[in-house]
């Protein structure tokens, strides 16, 4: 059977994860630059699509108010659809998934399959990469740390600085904090989301109370691993957290584990089927579906039987 190439159909989980990453990230980049969003403490006000707002309360209280919204929203997400917001919408997640060469120098993770396409036709290229990844990993995140200032600071104010024969001392020691930071967090990679993050932990401990409420998961269709599956390990492989979906456990809650609903392993098991003509046994569940499976057994039980 041809599997179609049409991004639409073929990994469209996927597809659809990298658009909303990249639409995020754009957001992220250009709010400061463009003067959607600001905090000037330099000249003393907010900046709001381009409109200035001095220091005082009566603007200063919007801030609060914007912050615990946003905090309630991802909360109404959680609730609903898991750690969607960690797989979709994490700039940490995100930059760790793009940047997974980085990390394959020092062998804490794999090169993906487009760049080890590139290296096996231009072999002499891996030991530059080598040589060059750690330096271009500090200009990159130097470069992300100066995007974060500029959330505080005017870019005018930071280039004049630099320009300058003594920079400020703060921006210095801002600007080396968050590269250290920022190169911490690329090398950490997804370790840092399995045993670090409590924002991600949070999630997952609020979003998997079995009794409660449950979330969009990922739901393995099949009968068993070993008749449906036999050997095949696609989803396990593909998996960014490296769990296996098809044990119900690995999906709930853990310190160390948590499903970030990106899609990898459904978009994975789905081009393994498409070969045989048979549809994918990893699916997406939601709360609603959850719930009727849940209660369907229960009416079953109640429903006396025919004689």
């Amino acid at each position: 059977m041809k599997v179609s190439l049409n991004p639409l159909t073929h990994r469209y989980h996927v597809f659809r994860g990298s658009l909303v990453q990249t639409f995020f990230w754009v957001f992220f980049f250009l709010m400061p630059l463009l003067g959607w969003f600001r905090v000037d403490m330099i000249n003393f006000h907010m900046v709001v699509l381009n409109q200035n707002y001095p220091f005082e309360f009566k603007y200063l209280v919007w801030l609060p108010v914007v912050f615990y919204l946003g905090v309630a929203a991802i909360g109404l997400v959680t609730a609903i659809w898991g750690r969607l917001f960690c797989g979709w919408s994490c700039p940490h997640n995100t930059l760790t998934e793009w940047t997974r060469s980085f990390r394959a120098v020092f062998g804490r993770d794999k090169y993906p399959n487009t760049v080890l396409k590139i290296f096996k036709k231009l072999p002499w290229l891996k030991p530059v990469w080598n040589l060059i990844s750690f330096p271009l990993a500090i200009w990159l995140t130097f470069k992300l740390a100066v995007i974060l200032s500029v959330y505080i600071v005017p870019l005018d104010w930071v280039q004049a600085q630099y320009a300058s024969d003594s920079p400020h001392v703060a921006l210095l020691f801002g600007h080396g904090l968050f590269t250290l930071i920022g190169l911490f967090l690329l090398y950490a990679g997804h370790d840092f989301c399995r045993t670090c993050c409590p924002y991600g932990m949070l999630q997952a401990m609020s979003a998997y109370q079995e009794g409660k409420w449950m979330p969009m998961e990922i739901q393995f269709t099949g009968k068993t691993i070993e008749e449906d599956c036999q050997t095949c390990q696609a989803c396990q492989r593909i998996c960014p957290v490296d769990i296996d979906p098809r044990q119900p456990e690995n999906l709930k809650v853990g310190v160390y584990y948590g499903c970030f609903n990106c899609g990898e392993c459904v978009d994975a098991c789905k081009q393994v089927h498409e070969h045989h003509g048979e549809p994918s046994i990893l699916k997406f569940r939601n709360a609603w579906e959850a719930r009727r499976q849940k209660a369907e057994p229960a009416l079953s039980e109640q429903t006396p039987q025919p004689r």
